[in-house]
């Protein structure tokens, strides 16, 4: 895989008439940010959409983007597809879409003892899947997550409270970095101690953020937020079974992916050439507009 070719697998969509001059825009401060990879129209596409073609935002999230994935290896390096740890975990993409258009990704533990609980596997799984997502889904208008909390204990909070730099991570990339529109975040089956883990990631959540996030004790208040006919059919919907979503996703990257994974962490910033410092330690960057609806 050439860096142009990235994200997209298979090239991307053209370019826009009305959004070239942005394209160009971006282009051109692009060839002087030296520390920075050259990406493709495409790619500079997919950053522009998700900032609502915002150019100055949409640099600031391209720098936010690339020296996240640079400063945190342990988390965007090693995809090898056979050594991560997909058995643990189930990510799933809902096959239809919400009547505007949105994306439901549903994510979930498989294994539920605290003891083989590893946020760091878990978090490189989940940056792995969403790459993967963004190559097949190119501009979408959304995307919904549904965190499914079921078999979550206190002995994974307490593994999670003595990783908080991966929760930091996670909440940076999330926000200043990910060139996608997010829609909502709904917690569902959620736990008795809720409260303690949103104690822990509320401080790292910008106010934009939080207003989309919702937590669910049963489905019935998820309704007026996705129809539930979307979900697969183990939460009352129509689409296949979640595992069956997982495992018919999870093959697609272990073979048409496979290699496009281990190429994607070669496209990072240059850290030794970025004049600024490092967005992991400051949390700068200026945080893209979500759409609140």
């Amino acid at each position: 895989m050439l860096i142009k070719d990235h994200p997209f697998k298979n090239g991307g969509e053209p370019i826009p008439k009305e959004r070239k001059d942005d394209v160009v825009a971006v282009r051109n401060w692009l060839k002087h940010q030296e520390y920075l990879p050259q990406i493709s129209d495409q790619f500079i596409m997919l950053f522009l959409h998700s900032n609502y073609y915002s150019v100055e935002k949409t640099k600031n999230t391209i720098d936010s983007y690339f020296t996240v994935r640079a400063e945190t290896p342990e988390l965007f390096s090693g995809w090898d597809f056979d050594s991560i740890q997909w058995k643990n975990y189930e990510f799933a993409m809902v096959p239809k879409k919400t009547q505007a258009g949105y994306k439901v990704l549903v994510y979930r533990l498989v294994e539920t003892d605290p003891s083989k609980f590893n946020l760091q596997d878990g978090l490189k799984a989940f940056f792995a899947f969403n790459d993967a997502t963004l190559s097949e889904d190119g501009l979408c208008p959304g995307y919904i997550v549904i965190l499914d909390m079921k078999g979550c204990s206190l002995g994974h909070l307490a593994r999670v409270s003595t990783q908080m730099q991966h929760i930091r991570t996670f909440m940076i990339y999330i926000q200043e970095c990910h060139p996608a529109r997010l829609k909502g975040v709904h917690v569902i089956n959620s736990v008795s101690f809720i409260d303690k883990v949103l104690s822990l990631v509320k401080p790292l959540m910008q106010s934009e953020l939080v207003q989309l996030l919702h937590v669910h004790s049963d489905l019935d208040t998820l309704k007026p937020f996705v129809p539930l006919d979307l979900l697969p059919e183990d939460y009352g919907g129509d689409a296949k079974p979640f595992t069956h979503l997982h495992e018919e996703f999870n093959k697609k990257m272990g073979t048409e992916y496979k290699q496009w994974l281990k190429d994607s962490e070669k496209i990072i910033a240059d850290l030794k050439k970025r004049p600024k410092k490092k967005i992991i330690n400051s949390m700068e960057g200026s945080f893209k507009t979500l759409s609140i609806d």
